[in-house]
């Protein structure tokens, strides 16, 4: 396929962009407790600009210290975040990408914990929170004095981006954080009509666009997806105050904290491609700003689609670019990319206090490998899921040469019933099952031929390390049992509580699976390893990143 419209230059509020392609705004949790940008958090960005997008959104900054939602939060309420942030955008721009910062207010999602004290918003409770545990919020109403400083703080904010040296700032003005409470006709007790809410915002917006020489871009939710929130037509009815006001970009999301289901903010498996594509079409047919689409556009025919059809002008791929950060390099040069899942084991991690991972990529937060050992070794590898691809993909890439006995090509998790709590989106899973097997072919990896139980002659001696990814066992005799039980289930739509339920989850990963007892072959001289579920039963990211780890530490000093 050719993607013309995907890799086109163009521009925002004449800033000029090599190509289409857009890292969105996500939290990693890597600057420092207070806020500070650490080296980690740089080497993040910086290799996703290297892999080719055309624009870096640095994740959420609030303009308020009352406005932080999460821990380790990116700061930019005070002159001294400014060094860190110029280094930042210095490594974005060294690979030729640009650099926006979004600002972003929590609001009544505020986290106490982070605060200090009381949040300040423009409801007062009860609000829910969930991040590292469960809070309910009870915030102090904005006055006139504090929502004149609200603004105040937006536009020192905005400079302080402009002085570190940003092309562009967003403001997140959706998902229930405080620019969406403030235009809410739910969330909002202190202006009275949607004309008063819509003109404040208006105000703030045209302060900043009149402080600064940046393009400002605003996040706007198309839809809430909940009775009293915000609609289409809200979201085209404020348009117009949108672009009086000067704005240069609106990036069109969906979803709330209180939508009827919350998890649609960032669209797991269950969901359709392009989700939030209409509102996206929508907002496009009502203005000649750029607009900016987001929500499951990670497949890059989607994404292109979307550009030729006219829907929008920008496509954010996010949880795809965490995945593999060179998806938009791969993606033009018509490489391999690694497949995002969309199981969302990446925002559990973050909204568990973790630091940003995921499920397909064990180096989510830099590229950075071991220096490999001159003596090659040669490893065979009994198991071709994902843990023993991963296991020869990276042996391979060390430098070591790499044999595979594959039992079958097929990944048996994407039979499951379940699959990180979702209905699985089997085809996606078959997608990455299927490009981590050709990236571990074009890495050198030697595969037996389909069903060979055992290795070739020259494989049978002068081996170093045999490795056995072949998968848990299941306790007892209940294997035949157990897998009948799984086609049955994969058969029939579980109820959504079902699929949730951790004690399910338990179950089927935990109690009814053992680590390997017997090894596959007894090679002379050579070293026996267990890579992932064969040496304990777990999810997909915790084999994957065991199989990496395995793979890389006969070749470092640690």
């Amino acid at each position: 396929m050719s993607y013309v419209h995907l890799f086109s230059p163009s521009a925002i509020g004449g800033v000029e962009m090599r190509n289409r392609v857009v890292l969105p705004s996500m939290t990693t949790r890597l600057a420092t407790p207070s806020g500070e940008v650490t080296p980690k958090l740089v080497s993040y960005y910086q290799e996703r600009a290297r892999g080719g997008c055309g624009l870096v959104i640095v994740e959420m900054a609030s303009p308020q210290r009352r406005g932080r939602h999460r821990g380790r939060e990116l700061g930019i309420d005070s002159d001294e975040y400014i060094p860190g942030l110029r280094s930042l955008v210095a490594a974005i721009h060294e690979q030729g990408a640009r650099a926006g910062i979004q600002l972003g207010h929590g609001g009544a999602r505020a986290l106490p914990t982070e605060l200090g004290g009381r949040p300040l918003a423009s409801t007062a409770g009860p609000v829910p929170v969930f991040e590292t545990a469960r809070f309910v919020n009870f915030p102090e109403l904005f006055d006139a004095d504090s929502l004149e400083q609200l603004v105040v703080d937006h536009v020192d904010a905005a400079r302080r981006a402009e002085d570190a040296g940003f092309d562009m700032i967003e403001l997140h003005g959706a998902h229930g954080y405080l620019l969406a409470q403030l235009i809410s006709a739910d969330e909002n007790q202190v202006l009275p009509d949607a004309a008063a809410r819509y003109d404040f915002l208006a105000s703030l917006v045209r302060r900043i666009v009149e402080a600064v020489g940046i393009p400002l871009s605003y996040r706007l939710s198309g839809q809430d997806y909940y009775s009293a929130g915000q609609t289409v037509d809200d979201s085209l009815a404020f348009l117009p105050y949108l672009e009086d006001a000067g704005v240069s970009a609106v990036s069109v999301t969906g979803g709330h904290y209180k939508s009827a289901d919350p998890e649609i903010m960032i669209p797991p498996m269950p969901y359709e491609d392009g989700v939030f594509l209409d509102a996206a079409r929508a907002v496009k047919a009502r203005t000649r700003l750029p607009v900016i689409a987001v929500g499951r556009v990670n497949a890059p025919a989607v994404a292109e689609d979307a550009l030729a059809r006219g829907w929008a002008d920008f496509v954010a791929v996010g949880r795809g670019q965490i995945a593999d950060p060179h998806w938009a390099r791969k993606t033009q040069q018509h490489q391999q990319v690694r497949e995002c899942l969309a199981c969302n084991h990446c925002v559990r991690t973050m909204r568990s206090g973790q630091q940003l991972a995921c499920a397909v990529n064990p180096t989510v937060t830099t590229t950075d490998r071991p220096a490999a050992r001159t003596v090659a070794e040669r490893r065979l590898v009994f198991g071709a899921g994902p843990a023993g691809l991963t296991y020869a993909l990276e042996s391979a890439r060390a430098g070591h040469e790499v044999y595979i006995i594959a039992r079958d090509r097929t990944w048996k998790a994407a039979a499951a019933p379940t699959f990180n709590g979702y209905r699985p989106d089997r085809q996606r899973m078959h997608r990455y099952f299927d490009g981590l097997w050709r990236e571990a072919v074009e890495a050198g990896v030697h595969i037996a031929p389909e069903g060979e139980r055992e290795p070739p002659p020259e494989w049978r001696t002068n081996v170093d390390v045999v490795a056995d990814a072949r998968g848990a066992n299941y306790v007892g005799n209940l294997g035949p049992l157990v897998r009948t039980l799984i086609r049955v289930l994969s058969r029939v739509p579980l109820p959504k509580r079902l699929m949730k339920s951790d004690r399910l989850h338990h179950i089927l990963l935990y109690d009814l699976r053992n680590p390997r007892r017997t090894e596959p072959t007894r090679i002379p001289g050579a070293r026996t390893i267990k890579i992932g579920d064969a040496a304990q039963p777990g999810e997909l990211a915790a084999a994957v990143r065991d199989a990496y780890t395995q793979a890389w530490k006969e070749n470092s000093d640690d």
